[in-house]
């Protein structure tokens, strides 16, 4: 063990002088001596693992270093990333109601001498998408009981009950609805009705057409000449079957609405600043 340290510390010493010989050869202009280049070769396998080490370790530190940099990086871009993917999502959806307000715009050069106002659906069922929806717009807007609803260049119903801000409107597609219709191409007569067995396909019923009556698929239907509630003319869907009636007297048609009900939100709505209707108007907007 004697011999084992006294190599240790004989090694040391070594090393020690080899370093100061170094320092001395280093800040020596001069051309070195004999001696001085026999240092130097004795002491060149010592430097060369004291820089190999000191070499190694700042490698270990700059590695260590630019990965905590490219770590840093890539959260950044992760980040931005998310961003960006919630910046497109509010954009795509803000086009779809671009696209959809531009489409309502289109209302009332169509429907012209029909005074319209502008609504928001605030309120639907979204398991049943036939039933009953309230809009932000009530009697402080002119809105009453029975103005008529629009959307996507077709009609969608009429409000049941009007407050002062709000209205509940009843969709044609409610099977407790009935429009008097006809063909627009022929003016053959019946009425439209909300059917169960066909709204979760998104579609009406035209009723009590006659057995001798024109018409065929793809015909457009308006809202009758003959109706109390709704004006003239409004186009509510257009055929895609036709039924013949138990008892062979009379058929009806399969029509599709063209209001899309699945995606509604944005409606318009008929004022009269005229209303006289005195009745009571109910707060509740649920019946």
């Amino acid at each position: 063990m004697d011999i084992l340290k006294q190599r240790k510390r004989t090694i040391f010493v070594v090393v020690a002088l080899s370093c100061i010989a170094m320092s001395v050869v280093t800040l020596n202009s001069r051309t070195p001596t004999f001696f001085e280049n026999l240092l130097l070769f004795v002491t060149s396998p010592a430097q060369g693992g004291v820089a190999g080490a000191t070499g190694w370790i700042e490698g270990r530190i700059s590695f260590v270093a630019n990965m905590h940099e490219l770590e840093r990086a890539n959260q950044l871009l992760m980040e931005e990333n998310q961003r960006l993917r919630i910046d497109i999502g509010r954009l795509e959806m803000l086009e779809r109601e671009n696209e959809r307000l531009t489409a309502q715009i289109g209302l009332k050069p169509q429907y012209v001498g029909l005074e319209l106002i502008g609504a928001y659906v605030m309120a639907a069922d979204p398991n049943n998408w036939s039933s009953y929806f309230r809009i932000n717009r009530g009697t402080n807007h002119d809105v009453f009981e029975n103005s008529v609803v629009l959307a996507d260049g077709g009609l969608v119903g009429r409000v049941l009950r009007a407050s002062q801000t709000s209205s509940l409107v009843i969709p044609i597609i409610d099977d407790t609805s009935i429009v008097s219709a006809q063909i627009r191409r022929t003016g053959e007569f019946g009425f439209v009705q909300g059917d169960i067995r066909l709204w979760e396909d998104g579609f009406i019923r035209m009723a009590n057409i006659p057995i001798n009556a024109d018409i065929l698929e793809n015909d457009e239907i308006i809202t009758s000449v003959l109706g109390e509630i709704f004006p003239f003319g409004i186009t509510i869907g257009h055929v895609r079957e036709i039924h013949m009636d138990p008892g062979g007297l009379t058929k009806h048609a399969i029509v599709q609405p063209v209001a899309d009900f699945r995606q509604l939100s944005v409606v318009f709505v008929t004022t009269d600043a005229d209303n006289d209707n005195d009745s009571e108007r109910d707060e509740e907007l649920y019946p």
